[in-house]
């Protein structure tokens, strides 16, 4: 039974690792594959948080991932979540106007063109934010994306995430490139 965890645990690492290996090449199609990279994380990411009960509501309630200030990551999305479940919740995908409130949201991803809104978004319990610009867990995510070496990566702030009735599971942060504040590599699932 140990080792297939070990097994299991290989591949999660590994299946994390050439995910983010998709980064973002240089090239036309860049910026492209960069948005796809994102989307398909934000699908992930909906496996390795708990929300609190009453945030999901009714048993087979679909988990909502809603995007703001990134339409193309928001067309990704889609096509990502067509179809699919976590655990025995479909997934959906919410474009947000400017100023919308993320009602009903798990997820919310504030793109480079929302980014001032991120404060205000901040203050949403039981939502798992998640930026993509350089002061985005200073000014409240829990995750944020990041190029480094032409690769997507995430840095993680799993305090935040505790303060706003979230846990993000220990094999997220054991991939994380960075992970601010509360606990640095715990070993649990």
């Amino acid at each position: 039974m140990r080792a297939a965890h070990l097994v299991a645990r290989v591949v999660f690492v590994v299946a994390w690792a050439l995910l983010g290996s998709l980064g973002a090449p240089r090239g036309a199609g860049a910026q492209v594959l960069e948005q796809q990279v994102k989307a398909a994380f934000l699908f992930r990411f909906l496996s390795f948080v708990e929300w609190p009960a009453e945030a999901l509501g009714a048993p087979g309630a679909p988990l909502v991932v809603a995007v703001v200030g990134a339409d193309d990551v928001h067309a990704e999305l889609e096509q990502i979540v067509a179809g699919r479940t976590v655990g025995a919740r479909p997934v959906l995908a919410m474009r947000l106007k400017e100023g919308e409130r993320p009602a009903g949201a798990h997820v919310l991803f504030v793109g480079r063109r929302a980014a001032p809104q991120l404060r205000r978004f901040a203050a949403q319990p039981a939502v798992l934010l998640v930026g993509e610009s350089e002061d985005a867990l200073a000014d409240g995510a829990m995750i944020n994306f990041v190029v480094r070496d032409a690769r997507v990566r995430f840095e993680v702030a799993p305090d935040e995430a505790e303060r706003r009735g979230l846990r993000i599971g220990a094999r997220m942060l054991a991939v994380a490139s960075h992970v601010r504040g509360g606990p640095a590599r715990p070993s649990g699932p």
